[in-house]
């Protein structure tokens, strides 16, 4: 049973990161973005304890690649129900500019799913939660926000920006990301990036519901609150680690689940 943190409509914050150094992602070419994780590490190297997430950046002349395994079952909740970002600053700080949003929120269409289960008599044993019967994580659409091509909400199919997420056979959720330079930055990267410092966040969103009896649907989390300390092996926290743990709140009927998430300051690989 996960603790749960309640606050008063905390928004999450990422602020006051401190870096121990900047280091420089690995080169890493021809990575297929299907949610296997066959050209990276079998454990990846990086952790961050506050989302629960194994992650792991690399990069090309063309492209920025990022990696994620999420163990955390209520993470992965989260993620399915209200979504996930990733941002990108180019001018190494700590702020949203550039931004991709996939999975987009699922939380209306499981719980349209959910209740049509609880309708049918069935058996108990085969009333099983949405997230572990099979229902398909594919989300044909992301939202792009901040890049040089279109943006706003989407098609994944034939986006320049590629996205994958996947649930293997030990339940974990995987999440590939392939991000060409050229969308948002410059056509390849030369001599002159080297000493570019880039900031890259990651978001799993939180929502905010509205209850006419004070606190409740919190279970629509899973208990979601302070995940920390899940995932797989190899688990080493990335520079700086996760900032910003909120909770869930309770004001006038509303109710929070704050978003969490961290940010990484890195420098490109240059060959």
């Amino acid at each position: 049973m996960f603790n749960r943190f309640y606050s008063f409509l905390l928004p999450f914050v990422f602020s006051g990161a401190v870096y121990a150094g900047v280091g420089v992602l690995p080169y890493k070419t021809n990575v297929a973005i299907d949610g296997v994780n066959n050209e990276w590490s079998a454990h990846l190297p990086k952790f961050d304890k506050k989302t629960s997430i194994n992650y792991s950046i690399a990069n090309d002349e063309r492209n920025l690649f990022i990696i994620m395994r999420i163990t955390n079952e209520a993470v992965q909740k989260q993620v399915i129900q209200n979504g996930l970002e990733v941002w990108i600053n180019k001018q190494g700080k700590n702020k949203k500019v550039t931004g991709i949003t996939f999975p987009l929120p699922m939380k209306k269409e499981m719980n349209k799913l959910n209740s049509v289960l609880s309708s049918q008599k069935v058996p108990d044993q085969e009333q099983q939660p949405i997230m572990n019967m099979g229902i398909p994580l594919a989300n044909n659409e992301l939202t792009l926000k901040g890049f040089l091509i279109d943006n706003g909400k989407q098609p994944t199919k034939n986006c320049p920006v590629k996205v994958s997420l996947v649930r293997d056979q030990s339940n974990c959720l995987t999440y590939e990301l392939a991000i060409p330079f050229n969308t948002f930055y410059k056509e390849n990267l030369d001599l002159s990036d080297a000493k570019v410092k880039f900031s890259i966040g990651i978001v799993v969103k939180g929502e905010e519901t509205t209850k006419e009896n004070g606190m409740g649907g919190m279970n629509d989390m899973g208990g979601m609150g302070g995940p920390g300390g899940m995932g797989g092996p190899g688990g080493m926290g990335g520079p700086g680690g996760g900032m910003g743990m909120g909770g869930q709140g309770q004001m006038n009927g509303n109710m929070t689940v704050s978003d969490i998430g961290f940010w990484i300051k890195t420098l490109l690989a240059i060959e």
